[in-house]
């Protein structure tokens, strides 16, 4: 993996710096965002920080020195199981109760990209957890849609703060 070096040093630094703005975001506004009315804008923070969490925590791993692709595969996998069932679960809710003012469409298209990245990195650390196949780059493609699908959401809780400050509708 240390050939990955510089790839995962740089996405770690991404999810990490986008994660502390995102608590800096959620902190200046809490009774917009985790309100008792807001279960939307705190679905969407969660959503933002489970899949920063992920990126940052599996570039991490990817940077430990010495480890196999076997044991990165693995360890992984581990990491990461309660995630993406939570990814489902969540899913599943918001298709089954969509938030008012919002639509199943909605709601899937804002989930799918978590579901495909949280797809993608388990499908890639099984393979490489059991030696099947090199799934570096697939692995690598995964942290790719998982940041820009918190990046995505973490916008789209940005102007729900913003249309909420300015007492419009949050929809």
């Amino acid at each position: 993996m240390q050939t990955w070096f510089g790839f995962y040093a740089v996405i770690a630094g991404a999810a990490a710096t986008l994660t502390g703005l995102l608590f800096v975001a959620v902190s200046v506004n809490v009774a917009a965002i985790l309100g008792d009315a807001q279960g939307n804008s705190r679905r969407l923070a969660e959503q933002a920080f489970q899949n920063y969490l992920a990126v940052l925590l599996v570039s991490l791993l990817a940077l430990f020195p010495s480890m196999t692709l076997a044991e990165l595969g693995f360890v992984t996998l581990c990491v990461t199981a309660a995630w993406t069932i939570w990814v489902q679960v969540r899913a599943y809710l918001a298709l089954t109760r969509p938030n008012p003012g919002g639509s199943r469409l909605h709601s899937l298209r804002r989930h799918s990209a978590s579901l495909i990245g949280f797809g993608m990195l388990t499908f890639a650390a099984l393979r490489m957890a059991w030696n099947v196949g090199d799934s570096r780059n697939l692995f690598a493609v995964a942290t790719i849609i998982l940041l820009f699908s918190a990046a995505a959401v973490s916008w789209e809780l940005l102007i729900k703060i913003s249309k909420a400050k300015e007492g419009g509708p949050s929809g």
